[in-house]
C-alpha cells in the first residue's frame, strides 16, 4: 500500500528532473525572454516618419489623472476624461513641443501651465509655449483630454476590468506623451 502512495510522488519527481527546467518558469520571465529575443525594434521603427515628433526635450515626469469610473459600469464604455502634466527639460531652444496623441483615440480639450495653445493633427499634438525656452530649463505643460469610446488596442474596458497594453509604443492612444521607449520618465497615475 505504501508503494502505491509513493508511486505518484516518484513519478512527479522523475518528470520534474527529466524535463527542462525552463518549461516551469513563470509567465513573466518567459514574456521578458520573448521580448529580449525579438529583433531590434529600433531598426524596425522609422524615427524620421511624419508621425514622429521632433525631439528637442527630455521628458522627466508624467502626472496622469484619469476618471475611469464609468468604464466599470455596463456596457463598459472605453471613454474617459483625463489630464496629464508633462514635466520636461529643454535640450535645444524651443517655443513649442510635439507629443504623440492618436487623433482617433484622443480629443484634446485644452492646454495649460507653460502651454498656451495647441493643434492636433496627424497623431501629433503641437503645444505652443508661453515663451522661448533655452537648453537646461525645466517646464511643465498640462493637457486636458478625453479618450474616445473606441477600440484602439491600447485601452481595454470589459466585464468590470480595465487595462492597457502599450508596449513598446502605444501609450499615445490613451494619454498624450512622447511615446518612445528610449525616452525614460517617471510616472504618477491617479485613477
Amino acid at each position: 500500500m505504501k508503494n502505491l502512495i509513493l508511486l505518484p510522488f516518484i513519478f512527479l519527481f522523475a518528470i520534474s528532473t527529466a524535463l527542462p527546467q525552463d518549461s516551469f518558469e513563470k509567465g513573466s520571465y518567459l514574456c521578458s525572454q520573448k521580448k529580449m529575443n525579438k529583433p531590434d525594434i529600433t531598426k524596425l521603427l522609422s524615427f524620421d516618419s511624419p508621425n514622429t515628433p521632433v525631439h528637442k526635450f527630455d521628458v522627466l515626469d508624467y502626472k496622469i489623472y484619469v476618471d475611469i469610473r464609468n468604464c466599470f459600469i455596463s456596457p463598459y464604455p472605453k471613454n474617459f476624461t483625463g489630464r496629464v502634466t508633462v514635466k520636461l527639460r529643454v535640450d535645444s531652444t524651443l517655443n513649442s513641443i510635439q507629443l504623440n496623441a492618436v487623433n482617433t483615440s484622443l480629443t484634446i480639450n485644452s492646454v495649460g501651465l507653460s502651454g498656451t495653445s495647441y493643434s492636433h493633427s496627424s497623431n501629433i499634438l503641437t503645444i505652443t509655449l508661453d515663451r522661448t525656452y533655452l537648453p537646461g530649463e525645466i517646464l511643465e505643460v498640462l493637457v486636458n483630454y478625453t479618450h474616445n469610446n473606441v477600440t484602439d488596442n491600447a485601452f481595454y474596458a470589459s466585464g468590470g476590468m480595465i487595462f492597457t497594453d502599450c508596449e513598446p509604443e502605444g501609450a499615445r492612444k490613451w494619454f498624450p506623451c512622447y511615446d518612445k521607449p528610449s525616452d525614460k520618465a517617471t510616472l504618477d497615475l491617479t485613477a
